[in-house]
């Protein structure tokens, strides 16, 4: 294990959008919180490097602190944590005790069993995002089961929707993060589900790959990601679907659900079937393009 560091701000709320816009377009990978009884919202960005951060205090301001191992190493949940049930499907876990698997296998025959522990890049299944991600995949599976279909999974943090997209049988599955950190974790995840052959894992920003001219098309686009970044996407979505392709979005507060919309249609796709869990929403549309409103 060794040492990382974090760089941390604190931005008022009615400032968060445009920190947001500056960080996106400077490509830096960060991360929101809200410290309970804490009015203002706290960016964090982290590196191996003390360096890389340094660049950013010298141009944002805030604070660099080390994060020993002991510190950002997650502690394993008591028995897993609670089980995630997705559809009669997915069973995921946070626990990684062989005889624990084991046990979970024999009592749930007939679903694939997902082992996720606590680790240092987003997406275990407990979140309300990911677990909305998650119910939405399964139905496309479902929909999809005896054809082939492809999904490219963007900003897939700790590769859990990838992995269950290529277990429940995508054809091709493409998992895009631009957090190294987050990607490896992503690529060892693949590996302990014996699906790393099936996943080609990119390191890159998610605009500039789907700007791509002439990229291929996918049966799916799923990104579980934050509703600056959604609005951006958006429009570069419905050139990358194959004929009759679905959208599954997520990582926006039911708060932004009407303004996350109106991109979408502004885009030519049109959202639906809303999933709330608790502050968070998740949402998918066939994909089907309509006339633009712009």
């Amino acid at each position: 294990m060794e040492t990382i560091y974090c760089w941390s701000k604190f931005v008022d709320e009615d400032r968060l959008e445009e920190w947001e816009t500056r960080l996106i377009l400077a490509e830096v990978s960060y991360v929101l919180d809200k410290p309970v009884k804490r009015k203002r919202w706290q960016i964090c960005s982290y590196a191996t490097s003390r360096e890389v951060v340094e660049v950013f205090r010298s141009r944002y301001g805030g604070v660099v602190k080390p994060v020993l191992p002991e510190q950002w190493q997650p502690k394993p949940l008591p028995n897993g944590g609670p089980l995630i049930r997705v559809r009669d499907a997915l069973l995921v876990t946070g626990s990684d005790d062989p005889e624990t698997l084991a046990t979970l296998r024999r009592e749930n025959p007939g679903r694939i069993l997902l082992s996720f522990p606590p680790q240092l890049a987003f997406g275990t299944g407990e979140h309300p995002t990911t677990a909305g991600c998650l119910r939405f995949l399964s139905d496309f599976a479902a929909q999809r089961a005896g054809r082939e279909w492809s999904v490219i999974d963007l900003g897939c943090g700790s590769g859990i929707l990838a992995i269950a997209a290529a277990v429940l049988g995508a054809s091709r599955v493409v998992a895009v993060e631009n957090d190294g950190m987050a990607l490896g974790y992503a690529r060892e995840n693949a590996a302990r589900h014996g699906v790393a052959d099936k996943i080609e894992f990119v390191e890159g920003d998610a605009i500039a790959l789907m700007a791509e001219k002439g990229g291929v098309g996918y049966d799916l686009i799923a990104a579980n990601l934050f509703s600056d970044l959604l609005a951006v996407l958006f429009p570069l979505f419905p050139a990358r679907l194959a004929p009759g392709g679905g959208v599954i979005v997520s990582g926006f507060l039911a708060t932004q659900a009407e303004l996350v919309s109106r991109h979408a249609e502004e885009a030519g796709l049109s959202l639906g079937g809303f999933l709330r869990r608790g502050r968070w929403m998740a949402a998918r549309t066939t994909g089907e393009k309509r006339s633009s409103q712009k």
